[in-house]
C-alpha cells in the first residue's frame, strides 16, 4: 500500500495521452489496462494490457514503450480482433524502475 497514491499518479499520467487522443471511435475502443499478474507483483507493479472494449470490429494499434520516464525505441504493432482482443504489454514496474506505453494510433482493421 505503500505506492498506492504513486501508483495512482502514474496511471492517471500515463493514461493521459489516451484520453487526449480519444477523439475517435477508433480509439476510445482501445485501453490500457492494469490486471493483477504474479510475476508483476513481485516488484509491485501490475501486467499492462491493450485491450479492444468492442472486439468484433478489429483495430490495428501502434504503441510507445517509456522506460525511467524516456521514450525508447520500442514501437509496436498490435492487431486485436475477435480472436486476439487483448496484448499483454508488460510489467508496470521492472527490477530497475517504471516503464508504461502510450497509444500512438489506432485504425480499424480492412474488410
Amino acid at each position: 500500500m505503500k505506492h498506492s497514491w504513486l501508483s495512482a499518479a502514474l496511471i492517471a499520467a500515463f493514461l493521459a495521452p489516451l484520453h487526449s487522443q480519444a477523439d475517435n471511435s477508433s480509439t476510445a475502443a482501445v485501453q490500457l489496462i492494469e490486471v493483477e499478474d504474479a510475476d508483476c507483483a513481485i516488484n509491485d507493479g501490475k501486467l499492462i494490457t491493450l485491450t479492444n472494449t468492442q472486439p468484433q470490429s478489429g483495430k490495428v494499434v501502434w504503441v510507445d514503450r517509456w522506460y525511467l520516464d524516456k521514450q525508447t525505441a520500442d514501437h509496436t504493432k498490435h492487431v486485436l480482433d475477435v480472436e486476439h482482443p487483448s496484448a499483454s504489454l508488460g510489467c508496470s514496474i521492472t527490477r530497475a524502475g517504471n516503464q508504461h506505453w502510450t497509444i500512438y494510433s489506432v485504425t480499424d482493421l480492412p474488410g
